[in-house]
């Protein structure tokens, strides 16, 4: 509905996306200080929210991908009508992401994906969470992958790090009912979160493997 590329200081405000087949908000390539808050999202076919950045294979020195993006006081439900690997928010190489005081549940899989962790600096708090993995089975409510390092300059404001700045996951309220199993499920190398001071409700675990919070 909305597609928004190489652009900054957009607000989305107050808007209704209803019964779309695809994504409600796309972001691309190099977007800064997009506001999305106060939106209602509700029988979409695919992410009530999604972004994706370009890069040089694993060189993301460039910036080409979305950062400083605020995602706040939204409701997001009955999602994945018709692509099951979807998400509330599905982020696909962006940074310093705020998604805050939100509320996300009906969905068929996770309520907060991210793929990759180009540079970092994501915080997600005060979300209430629930209903999800509702038609698929191994990963949690907010789920990570994170097989690709990238070099970006965000850490080390200067030559570039592999090292990126950690992903801060505090203060929501995650149920992980349906076929959720953990509250926080990071897979597959991820690494560099702090998750801390959450509240989770039938959650096995934080992690089903083990989560580094190196500094």
């Amino acid at each position: 509905a909305i597609f928004i590329e190489n652009a900054s200081n957009i607000t989305i405000s107050g808007c209704h996306f209803f019964r779309l087949d695809g994504n409600a908000i796309f972001l691309s390539r190099r977007t800064r200080y997009i506001h999305i808050e106060y939106n209602h999202f509700e029988w979409l076919g695919e992410n009530a929210i999604a972004t994706w950045g370009d890069t040089k294979g694993y060189d993301a020195l460039a910036g080409e991908f979305p950062m400083h993006t605020l995602i706040e006081h939204n409701v997001m439900r009955e999602l994945g009508i018709y692509e099951k690997q979807s998400s509330a928010v599905g982020q696909c190489k962006a940074a310093l992401t705020t998604i805050r005081n939100n509320i996300m549940f009906n969905m068929a899989r996770a309520a907060i994906n991210f793929n990759d962790l180009v540079g970092g600096g994501d915080i997600v708090e005060g979300n209430l969470i629930f209903n999800t993995c509702r038609e698929s089975g191994d990963h949690g409510p907010i789920n990570s992958w994170d097989r690709q390092p990238f070099l970006t300059n965000l850490r080390d404001g200067k030559t570039g790090s592999f090292d990126p700045l950690p992903r801060i996951i505090r203060h929501n309220f995650i149920f992980a009912n349906y076929n959720a199993a953990q509250g926080v499920d990071n897979d597959d190398g991820s690494s560099w979160f702090h998750i801390h001071h959450n509240l989770f409700y039938m959650a096995e675990g934080r992690s089903e493997e083990h989560t580094s919070e190196l500094q």
